[in-house]
């Protein structure tokens, strides 16, 4: 969505007083039964991050930074992303599980909580088809948490320079 059409989602959502998750949503990550996000089930994809989860990862491998980016990173429309295996699967994932998930970037700690999820039910209904966890059971993430993860992903978003 560009700007505008972002601001004017925004001021119609205020407008009618909420937005459509606030009572909260049903998600439980099913890890380590599922690493569909994480792997190439869905066909290639991008995994966005900045310069200090660049370094966060490199610290954590115990590499220098020059050497993680020349093996780990490409630039993509001048940002960065993680290289994929051939199969489309992330680089850091391993029998399913991830290498770096203490220091794993924004983008994957946020999902499924992503603008272009979380703008409707339905969008977040059609989310349930590509993520086992998303209505798997009971478990509710409150509607603070999921406008929390939506901050942090717009955040990040915008220091990346990809709004």
């Amino acid at each position: 969505m560009d700007d505008k059409s972002d601001q004017a989602a925004r001021l119609l959502r205020d407008k009618r007083g909420g937005h459509w998750y606030d009572n909260g949503v049903r998600f439980r990550c099913i890890h380590p039964l599922c690493s569909d996000c994480c792997s190439g089930r869905r066909g290639p994809g991008y995994v966005w991050l900045g310069e200090g989860e660049m370094r966060a990862i490199a610290d954590h491998l115990g590499i220098k930074l020059d050497a993680f980016t020349r093996r780990f990173v490409r630039t993509v429309d001048g940002n960065y992303s993680l290289v994929e295996k051939h199969n489309n699967d992330c680089v850091f994932l391993e029998e399913g599980k991830c290498t770096i998930y203490p220091v794993r970037p924004v983008q994957c700690r946020t999902y499924p909580f992503w603008p272009e999820v979380m703008t409707s039910r339905q969008r977040w209904q059609r989310e349930s088809r590509a993520c086992p966890g998303v209505e798997v059971d009971e478990t509710m993430v409150s509607g603070a948490q999921v406008e929390a993860q939506l901050s942090a992903e717009e955040l990040s978003r915008a220091s990346e320079g990809r709004v």
